[in-house]
């Protein structure tokens, strides 16, 4: 089903009935409830989310903000799933099991999961300058970027294992409220999981409600910057697929509507199905004309793949 994440509008929208009725306004029948709604802005959506008829089809960790924060600003990364200090991980767990049995009672397909990352100074802006100068190709750049990630793979295992611990433990929760745990491709690449590690936990957790969530500007910043291959996300973990956040990108930054980037989207069309959520996630402030534009632009992946002779 194709869906708006709240991301576009949360921001700057505080009150949850307009927020809900804003997403209605687009177009769109189905949503994704993301990290910036608070539990006041919550409880004012469920209304208007039974009145619309919206379909929640995911929803992003961690939601609602958690009460213990103070300056109610949400993220993905609030906790790390993947901390090594055992009580810091326990929260992260505790949080992440809230957002899935809200995910549950909404009747949600999904909760999209940021996974942690190991503990490194990434140097991404000397990453962004070798792109924006155009050198990212050169041997130097290749070079910083082969000692990088052999310093991430380095010292990543005992991450790797809190995020095992991690998982063990949501697993079950996510069994009880029939909710698929998607795992995101992020957008550094010191960030979890990362290209093969996918495979690792996809294999130990076999038959667990775990699958790759992906999204599209996260893979082609990574594209851009050497870091994967073109494609290679989709390609390895297609049978994986549980979900999509659909946005586009030019050069590095991304969360543009789809059509208003550089992104070729042929690669995603043969996966849209429509049972599968495709999130169309925007950045904060986009216009409401391109956000109209977008859907129009997803709507005809969608309507070309039922038209076409492999669908």
């Amino acid at each position: 089903m194709i869906a708006l994440s709240t991301s576009w509008k949360s921001k700057e929208c505080r009150n949850g009935e307009k927020l809900a009725q804003a997403v209605v306004d687009t177009g769109f029948k189905g949503i994704e409830l993301e990290y910036r709604i608070d539990a006041t802005m919550f409880r004012q959506m469920l209304p208007a989310l039974q009145r619309s008829g919206l379909k929640v089809v995911s929803v992003h960790n961690y939601f609602p903000i958690p009460p213990i924060l103070s300056d109610l600003k949400g993220g993905g990364d609030l906790f790390l799933l993947s901390h090594p200090d055992r009580e810091k991980r326990l929260e992260a767990i505790k949080w992440t099991t809230r957002t899935i049995q809200h995910a549950g009672d909404l009747g949600a397909l999904a909760v999209v999961l940021h996974c942690g990352r190991v503990d490194m100074a990434p140097q991404m802006d000397k990453l962004r300058d070798f792109f924006n100068t155009g050198r990212i190709a050169s041997e130097e750049a290749r070079t910083f970027i082969d000692r990088k990630l052999q310093e991430r793979d380095r010292i990543k295992p005992k991450y790797m294992d809190s995020l095992r611990f991690s998982m063990n433990r949501l697993i079950p929760a996510a069994q009880q409220e029939n909710i698929i745990l998607g795992l995101e491709n992020r957008y550094h690449y010191h960030e979890l999981p990362g290209p093969d590690d996918f495979e690792t936990l996809f294999a130990e957790f076999s038959g667990a409600p775990l699958g790759y969530w992906h999204d599209t500007g996260h893979a082609h910043a990574n594209e851009r910057l050497g870091i994967t291959a073109g494609g290679e996300m989709l390609k390895r973990y297609a049978d994986c697929l549980v979900g999509i956040h659909l946005h586009d990108a030019i050069g590095l930054e991304d969360h543009f509507a789809p059509g208003k980037g550089e992104i070729d989207f042929e690669a995603v069309r043969p996966l849209l199905t429509e049972d599968m959520p495709a999130v169309v996630e925007l950045k904060p402030g986009t216009r409401e004309a391109d956000v109209s534009a977008g859907l129009r632009f997803v709507r005809q992946l969608v309507e070309t793949k039922k038209n076409s002779a492999t669908f």
